[in-house]
């Protein structure tokens, strides 16, 4: 592990774009539709709100990681619980992360399928997506932030697309007055913006590659959070204001339904534009999940994590053949927030808890 890190480290610079290219993905595009169905216009609060959940999470994060800074997350398991639990917490660790994979992937060539190509198999779809993702995420760790940090200047691209929408009609009484959801309903849209987000656990595995101070490391963190909370933010508000209620209860994709009315003389289908750039940071997520599920597997020779990736990759094509219907999908996507919960929220807080509770640090070996 030690020769791996000398040769695989990353800086703050790239943690920062890493971090952000895993949180950013599919769920955007229909985020709107699912906040609206409990916090109506107040969806923006929400997200918002899972903004400030992410970052209470990334200080809990942050003092885990200390104590064991050369350390992965399926390694502080066994250090703190022993190695059998330990073993035990790691395979739903895995499990969660090729599960999330496995339906981001699914939602990906869903979008795909609607807007772009549908008369395309989909199977041929996530043939070509997993190909691409596989190929690098079998790359050295650097390599992979290399290429995040220059997907990430595509975002710059996006907002500029978003730009247009303001030039179409818009009605800020959609989101007037503001808080009339209720707390109840806020905290409950909140928790869909959560689950949009997820990515951030990915810190869980990147920080012992840090090359540099690790002192710094919680403001970097805390930066790229408040630019994926202010981004989803933006994009909830504008396609809030911009469609009623009941518009948004019939639309899969609003922001996409938002773009697609703009029209220019040389610029038609703004929305496919948007979707043709959006489908980077669609892969890049799903380059992340590969990445950490076969890190999870704690393999100690390099050849053996490309094995794992390919054979991840290939089992995330199989899952992606269910079938995908609406009803098997949110079923799907309902398992996979309890699996992701207990992963992402329940698991680092309790390992925390006790390793402060035994005294369990990394230069603790005889305890």
């Amino acid at each position: 592990m030690e020769k791996e890190m000398t040769t695989n480290q990353i800086t703050k610079f790239q943690l920062f774009f890493l971090l952000i290219q895993s949180q950013i993905g599919v769920a955007l595009l229909s985020l709107p539709h699912a906040v609206q169905e409990s916090a109506k216009g107040d969806g923006w609060i929400s997200t918002i709100l899972a903004g400030v959940a992410v970052q209470v999470m990334l200080v809990v994060y942050w003092q885990l990681l200390k104590r064991f800074p050369t350390l992965m997350y399926t390694e502080i398991t066994k250090k703190v619980v022993g190695s059998f639990l330990g073993k035990l917490l790691n395979v739903f660790i895995y499990m969660n992360f090729m599960l999330v994979g496995g339906l981001a992937t699914i939602l990906f060539i869903k979008v795909i399928n609607l807007w772009l190509l549908p008369l395309t198999p989909g199977w041929m779809i996530s043939l070509l997506i997993l190909t691409a993702c596989i190929y690098l995420a079998i790359s050295d760790l650097k390599i992979i932030a290399r290429f995040f940090v220059l997907a990430t200047s595509l975002i710059l691209i996006l907002w500029f697309t978003s730009v247009l929408s303001w030039f179409t009609p818009k009605e800020f009484q959609y989101v007037l007055p503001i808080g009339s959801s209720g707390i109840k309903n806020i905290l409950m849209g909140s928790n869909n913006s959560l689950l949009a987000m997820l990515g951030f656990e990915a810190l869980l595995f990147f920080f012992p590659f840090i090359i540099e101070n690790k002192k710094g490391v919680l403001k970097t963190v805390s930066i790229a959070n408040l630019f994926i909370t202010l981004f989803y933010t933006y994009f909830i508000f504008i396609t809030l204001i911009s469609f009623s209620t009941d518009q948004l209860t019939q639309m899969r994709e609003p922001i996409l339904n938002l773009l697609r009315g703009i029209s220019y003389k040389m610029i038609d289908r703004v929305d496919l534009i948007f979707l043709s750039v959006w489908m980077v940071p669609m892969a890049t997520s799903i380059i992340t999940y590969l990445f950490a599920a076969s890190k999870s597997l704690n393999l100690e020779k390099k050849n053996h994590y490309r094995k794992a990736v390919v054979l991840n990759g290939g089992i995330l094509f199989l899952i992606t053949l269910i079938p995908n219907e609406d009803t098997i999908i949110t079923l799907f996507n309902q398992y996979v927030s309890y699996l992701s919960y207990v992963v992402v929220f329940l698991i680092p807080s309790l390992l925390l808890v006790l390793s402060i509770l035994m005294k369990k640090h990394e230069m603790s070996e005889s305890r």
